[in-house]
């Protein structure tokens, strides 16, 4: 299957596009013919980068331009995207990645992330931020232009052991690509289930946070029944819905069966730094606050 065919993030695609913001994306065109090194992409990507920062023009070249430069500086994250390769597998197959069926009053996904297997010998972090991303790639797809995201990370049973195989550069490149680079409205981030080790975490990511970001997050000793409404979650939680494994395995293998070429092609959508006319002045990752994205915070 051609490349030409996935040059855009939604597989069914987007129409008809939202009306009212041709300015905005005529300047983005402008704007992405002087950055030789950007790849060319379609009106339907312009929209969902302008969309994600409620089509303001600046923060939205920052928004683009951090995400191509990133996908061709950490191949580790950004390639080898087959879902059914063996190292995705083993991610997949430890993990519980899930959107939830139901959207919030206020029309917001919700999201849910946790661990099925608890050994940490078998987590690879930088493998897991690979598929972390996969995943959400998915769901920019699946779920158009969202009116925004609350994203629940559950702990439980996390372990020090868990701490020990994070490895710093996928870490802090994961960090810049979900502050400066994700192109989705950001509205709450819950950790529940906290650990008894939770300070020791925020020592190690509360460097790489910017304000913005830190005001997102709420930490719970309980689960997600006290911060969601019980008629979104599953029956793990005591909602209506299928368990947090029944929706995985829905959507992993919506993931591997309709998704697999696409996100294989999608390595294509990188930098190409060789094409590049201003090199940047600061390495990649020298400020989080120079290009930082808007986020609406409640």
């Amino acid at each position: 299957m051609s490349a030409t065919k996935y040059l855009h993030p939604f597989l069914r695609g987007l129409k008809p596009l939202p009306e009212g913001h041709d300015e905005e994306i005529q300047q983005i065109r402008e704007w992405m013919k002087s950055q030789q090194h950007l790849p060319h992409i379609s009106d339907e990507y312009v929209i969902l980068f302008l969309h994600s920062n409620y089509y303001k023009v600046k923060e939205t070249k920052d928004t683009i331009e951090c995400y191509f430069t990133l996908r061709a500086n950490t191949p580790d994250l950004f390639t080898n995207r087959d879902p059914l390769a063996p190292k995705n597998k083993a991610i997949l197959d430890i993990t519980h990645m899930v959107g939830l069926p139901i959207k919030t009053t206020e029309g917001y996904h919700v999201l849910l992330y946790r661990l099925s297997e608890f050994d940490y010998s078998k987590l690879n972090f930088a493998d897991a931020v690979r598929v972390f991303c996969m995943f959400n790639d998915v769901k920019l797809s699946e779920d158009r232009l969202s009116e925004g995201y609350i994203v629940i990370f559950d702990m439980k049973g996390c372990s020090l052991g868990h701490l020990t195989r994070v490895t710093l550069p996928a870490l802090r490149a994961f960090m810049h690509y979900i502050q400066n680079a994700h192109p989705c409205r950001l509205k709450k981030i819950h950790v529940v289930h906290t650990v008894s080790f939770i300070n020791q975490v925020m020592c190690l990511v509360k460097p790489l946070i910017h304000s913005n970001l830190l005001n997102l997050l709420n930490f719970s000793s309980e689960g997600p029944e006290s911060i969601v409404d019980k008629e979104l979650l599953p029956e793990d939680f005591g909602g209506p819905l299928p368990t947090v494994k029944q929706l995985h395995e829905e959507q992993r293998k919506n993931m591997e069966e309709n998704y697999r070429e696409w996100l294989i092609e999608t390595e294509i959508f990188k930098a190409d730094e060789k094409k590049r006319i201003k090199k940047p002045s600061k390495g990649m990752f020298a400020s989080f606050t120079s290009s930082f994205k808007s986020l609406d915070i409640d």
